[in-house]
């Protein structure tokens, strides 16, 4: 075999002795998907925004069980503004960025339903409703957030 055959042969991949061809292909990882650390973190970290989308901290259908009829209704109409403001700021961001994206400018969801009414209202830049002051006080859930300044000093 002369020096041109075999360089020929070794650059296709395939070693021929006379007139024998042998293919090597394999199709295995370099590394097996059980134990690659970093693509288990990918894996755990994809998972895990998936499933803050899906489940909010708390239900939204949940009522307040001491308030009347009219903040009921007040407080889900706020609701209702608040997640349809973050839908669309949320829809303005590119798809594999809008959490984080979201995060970085207006702080994260969980911390943004724990805010007073008012200040939601505030920092999320919505129009407030004529009979906003029933429910100022309010956080996204019914809860009274002066009770929680309060109650946390005694």
């Amino acid at each position: 075999m002369s020096k041109q055959e075999q360089n020929n042969s070794y650059k296709s991949g395939s070693i021929s002795q006379g007139k024998k061809s042998v293919a090597i292909s394999e199709n295995s990882l370099l590394v097996p998907l059980t134990k690659s650390k970093k693509l288990a973190a990918i894996r755990k970290q994809s998972h895990s925004q998936q499933t803050i989308e899906k489940n909010p901290v708390q239900s939204d259908v949940t009522t307040s069980s001491g308030l009347n009829k009219e903040v009921n209704g007040l407080l889900k109409e706020a609701r209702e503004q608040i997640n349809a403001k973050i839908d669309e700021i949320m829809a303005s961001y590119p798809p594999g960025k809008k959490n984080k994206m979201f995060t970085l400018r207006y702080g994260s969801l969980e911390s943004i339903k724990q805010m007073a009414m008012k200040a939601i209202f505030k920092h999320l830049n919505i129009a407030k409703h004529k009979n906003f002051a029933l429910i100022e006080n309010l956080d996204y859930f019914g809860n009274d957030t002066q009770a929680k300044k309060t109650g946390s000093s005694q």
